[in-house]
């Protein structure tokens, strides 16, 4: 796997994080005009009022979907950088890729140049072995379903 190929699959849990914060505004909306619908029209059970209700289950479901989505995403993300040896280098990961930091970001925060940054990024990229971890973090998942 290339170091471009191990950024695409190191930025799905942004991506797929930044999904979620949109779903959870809509279903804030959506409960938003629920209860404004409902404070309109009283308790009456009517067609405008459980338009709004279904519209904002299929959300909640969509939301709890990504949900799942992102804690999965999270997980072999974290499992994948933990397996690196160097701590810098998962740090920088970890910054980049999980919390989103910018390499500036990252680089104020731990002390050093950008220049610093983007060297410890393509080192830790170039060790980064995600078809082991993808194994490793499978195995991790089946091993904490056992009771």
């Amino acid at each position: 796997m290339t170091n471009r190929e191990k950024t695409e699959w190191l930025s799905r849990y942004r991506r797929e994080a930044a999904r979620q914060q949109m779903l959870c505004r809509e279903v804030e909306a959506l409960r938003a005009e629920a209860e404004r619908v409902a404070r309109t029209l009283g308790t009456r059970n009517s067609p405008g009022l459980r338009q709004v209700r279904t519209q904002l289950q299929a959300a909640c479901k969509q939301l709890d979907a990504q949900a799942a989505r992102c804690l999965t995403l999270r997980r072999q993300l974290v499992w994948a950088v933990s397996r690196l040896d160097d701590e810098r280098q998962r740090e920088v990961l970890l910054r980049r890729f999980l919390q989103g930091q910018t390499v500036q970001q990252a680089a104020d925060e731990m002390g050093v140049v950008v220049r610093r940054v983007e060297q410890m990024q393509t080192a830790a990229l170039r060790a980064l072995d995600l078809q082991r971890a993808a194994r490793g973090a499978k195995g991790a998942r089946e091993h904490a379903a056992t009771p």
